[in-house]
């Protein structure tokens, strides 16, 4: 008889971990929201969480080829603005490292996962909230239901992993941590404007824009194949209830355009995601924060895999399927009796 796996949260993670296992363990994916995803989620093949892939991050790269997903590299070319509140001024940007996106947003790249899976129930809307490990075996409780396995792997953030109701109790040292790390995006507001033509193109601009005034504090194209748009990260001052109108004065501001080429506006705030971010997480951020936790003295039945825990490009994409690796090597180990 196989060997049962528990995974919080069916986010890339999550999904990318039951792919793997499947085929060796029983696994049950338990979803506290109603969908996929986690923080990958977009709305008209717009991404609203993270949307950028690099070129050296190879691990997600040879995902998205394994799934037969596009690339498609992300519009720099021209100049960029630099808002002010006495002016605008146009500059050259310096060079970045190339960047692309998934051709129908990364949507597809869960998506794909989660078609890839055969053996695998994903119950949602199925909320874990105690984590206990006695006599060799694993009980899950949710808000709904109580499970019984041999292993958990949790793919929640570490803040709200930490949450979480564990026995035995998490050491004092690894909880500190985990309350510690910030939230990969868990500060983040995130918003994107559909327009009926790429007008910024049309005046050389890149559509990169960074401004001290907002609403939106940083811009970039965000034009796909078939769209033309821009996405703002939302600036952290900003008054909310008068979003949509300070948003479309600083388009004008930034491109001299028209309102009547705004088609849609779509933003998520991801600080009032209550299966993504908490309260300290919604503090500005100076830096990419230093990710990177070893929970491997806790317990080698339940486990931790999301992208802050991992050393290697912790926040990203990438760091979140290094660390499943790293789970998936820890898994064969103990199988093999090694």
């Amino acid at each position: 008889m196989k060997k049962k796996i528990i995974i919080i949260g069916a986010g890339i993670s999550g999904l990318y971990l039951a792919r793997s296992l499947e085929e060796k363990y029983d696994v049950l994916i338990l979803e506290a929201r109603d969908r996929i995803g986690g923080r990958v989620f977009s709305q008209n093949h717009h991404d609203l969480g993270p949307s950028w892939i690099w070129s050296h991050q190879k691990n997600v790269l040879k995902l998205i080829n394994a799934l037969g997903l596009e690339l498609f590299s992300q519009f720099a070319d021209g100049y960029a603005l630099y808002d002010t509140k006495d002016k605008v001024e146009t500059f050259v940007a310096p060079p970045s490292a190339p960047s692309a996106r998934v051709k129908g947003s990364l949507t597809q790249l869960v998506n794909a996962l989660k078609n890839k899976l055969f053996n695998t129930e994903i119950k949602f809307l199925d909320e874990v909230t105690s984590v206990k490990e006695e006599g060799g075996f694993i009980s899950v409780k949710t808000q709904k239901n109580n499970y019984v396995c041999d292993y958990v792997i949790s793919t929640l953030p570490p803040r709200l992993a930490a949450k979480l109701e564990f026995s035995p109790k998490l050491p004092r040292e690894l909880e500190s941590k985990m309350n510690a790390t910030q939230t990969w995006m868990g500060n983040s507001a995130k918003c994107v404007v559909e327009f009926k033509t790429a007008f910024w193109r049309e005046k050389s601009l890149s559509g990169f824009a960074f401004s001290h005034v907002g609403p939106l504090g940083e811009i970039h194209d965000a034009s796909t194949q078939t769209q033309t748009a821009l996405f703002g990260f939302v600036s952290s001052n900003v008054d909310m209830d008068n979003f949509e109108a300070l948003l479309k004065e600083q388009l004008v501001r930034l491109f001299g355009m028209d309102l009547s080429e705004i088609v849609n506006v779509r933003m998520v705030d991801w600080k009032k995601e209550k299966h993504t971010s908490c309260e300290q997480d919604a503090k500005p951020l100076s830096a990419h924060p230093d990710y990177g936790i070893d929970a491997s003295a806790y317990s080698d039945k339940i486990l931790f895999s999301s992208t802050e825990f991992s050393f290697v490009e912790g926040g990203y994409l990438e760091g979140a399927i290094i660390r499943a690796d790293n789970i998936l090597k820890q898994l064969d180990k103990e199988s093999n009796g090694d």
